[in-house]
């Protein structure tokens, strides 16, 4: 095993986090490229895909995409309303927001559009290697969150 503690020669061998924000940035771009047409961009995406389950509140919503939140964009409120006034979603007199028959189908669409390219991204890797690449990045995004709330060392 490689001694982790010796930084690599970044020039020769780039860290986890470089792979990991080329890939965030290149899965960005496909997919931006991809929902263009929809007037949605990746974010709207998983928000539309999010309501297509069952109907849900902002407060859940927000929860769902806890990862995604930051001061510059606090809530996902704005994508449930563009979604509502371009007549995909509706908001229920309990708060709750569903898609409309027309949401439905916009969600239908590009769900089969964003799982082709998915397949075209993943193509490079054999099922069981999909299989560990996923369970290996929960693993450390479990670990760095267990990091998170430690007291940290002296």
């Amino acid at each position: 095993m490689t001694d982790l503690t010796q930084l690599p020669n970044v020039r020769e061998q780039r860290p986890l986090g470089y792979w990991l924000k080329h890939i965030d940035g290149a899965i960005e771009e496909s997919l931006g490229r991809l929902f263009a047409t929809d007037g949605l961009n990746r974010r709207g995406w998983q928000v539309l895909n999010s309501i297509s389950y069952d109907p849900i509140t902002i407060a859940e919503l927000d929860e769902t995409m806890a990862a995604f939140l930051s001061a510059d964009e606090p809530t996902m409120r704005p994508y449930v309303d563009r979604f509502v006034e371009r007549g995909w979603a509706h908001t229920a007199d309990d708060g709750a927001v569903a898609l409309t028959g027309e949401g439905r189908r916009a969600h239908q669409r590009v769900a089969e559009q964003s799982g082709a390219l998915r397949v075209r991204m993943m193509e490079c890797l054999s099922s069981e290697e999909h299989t560990v690449l996923m369970e290996l990045l929960q693993r450390v995004a479990t670990h760095l969150d267990a990091l998170a709330v430690e007291t940290p060392r002296q």
